[in-house]
């Protein structure tokens, strides 16, 4: 009886893996697979964030990582190679999952569903 009165919803497998050979998103979901292309920065950024899902990384962190040669950027050029990837990983569903979470006044994280 308690199940026809709570039926179950289909499970919604969202999952995101990193292609290194293509520098692509493979972005799964119910719906099919979708392939992402991304810049090398958008990509480095992506994997850094992918590494330890649910992490927060403050853009400090984020530059340090993606940066490598040490060259002088803004903090801000962070923000926007995160909305760019927010962008395309949503490509226009607004159903779709938001990878990327923010937490204000200390950085970003990869929000796994």
């Amino acid at each position: 009886m308690l199940r026809r009165a709570n039926p179950e919803s289909p499970e919604q497998e969202h999952s995101l893996q990193l292609d290194e050979e293509r520098y692509e998103a493979i972005l799964k979901q119910p719906q099919g697979q979708q392939r992402i292309g991304l810049t090398a920065i958008e990509f480095a950024l992506l994997s850094t964030l992918s590494r330890q899902p649910g992490r927060i990384w403050s853009r400090d962190q984020l530059m340090d990582e993606i940066y490598n040669d040490h060259r002088v950027v803004s903090d801000r050029t962070i923000d926007s190679h995160i909305r760019k990837l927010r962008r395309k990983l949503s490509d226009g569903d607004e159903q779709s999952h938001d990878w990327i979470g923010s937490v204000y006044g200390v950085g970003y994280r990869l929000e796994t569903p």
